[in-house]
């Protein structure tokens, strides 16, 4: 055989191999889908992303294998692969691989129901606590404001009485401070009308003396003549 139809040959063998690859890493991609369930949206975004790599991985190879020449047969014996792969090996992979995780995740799958159950009930209880001591803080809460509010009360009261008290004896020092002030003037009067008193007897004795002594003196003079 010519070396260059074997070397064409090998080309064509290689391009039905990727395409089996390929394919394999999409039934790996639908394994994970049966695993975990996804969205229409998400779906189209993985088989999107999967492509571009898939398209990336075709043309490192033609370019490591072909120098980037594409041609072709090459195209066709990728597909081929990938018809060969997918009636040949992958609903029977896909459906295998997928049973045997499902057996191997079912202990993990009851201890996690459990953990999940346990959990549950750790929560529920937990929120029934939560609730008992919020509801306990909240009337001591309650209780420690009262408290206060009734010290408040008790302090205003002290404060308003002191105030009270304070304001009688200013009241009763400043009543001390009138009486004794009408007193002063009271005792200033007496002694005004007194000195008053004492000048009129002064002023009628001195009249009296004016007047006898005029009357001496008519006297003298009736005498005289």
């Amino acid at each position: 055989m010519n070396k260059a139809i074997a070397i064409e040959m090998q080309f064509f063998l290689v391009s039905i191999l990727w395409g089996a690859i390929i394919l394999f890493v999409y039934d790996l991609l639908r394994i994970f889908r049966r695993l975990v369930k996804h969205n229409e949206f998400f779906i189209a975004i993985e088989d999107l992303i999967f492509w571009v790599l898939a398209s990336l991985f075709i043309f490192i190879m033609m370019y490591q294998q072909n120098n980037g020449i594409i041609r072709g047969f090459s195209i066709m014996g990728m597909g081929i692969g990938m018809v060969l792969y997918h009636f040949a090996l992958s609903e029977l992979f896909v459906s295998l691989v997928t049973k045997l995780i499902h057996i191997l995740l079912k202990p993990l799958k009851i201890l996690y129901q459990k953990l999940r159950k346990l959990l549950s009930f750790l929560l529920g209880k937990g929120k029934k606590v939560i609730k008992f001591l919020l509801l306990r803080l909240k009337k001591t809460i309650a209780s420690v404001k009262i408290a206060l509010d009734k010290k408040k009360q008790k302090r205003l009261a002290k404060k308003t009485k002191r105030q009270e008290v304070r304001l009688a004896r200013k009241k009763a020092k400043e009543k001390e401070r009138d009486i004794g002030k009408k007193k002063k003037e009271d005792q200033k009067k007496k002694a005004k009308s007194k000195q008053g008193k004492r000048k009129s007897r002064h002023r009628n004795t001195n009249t009296k003396s004016g007047n006898h002594i005029v009357q001496m003196e008519r006297m003298e003079r009736n005498r005289i003549k």
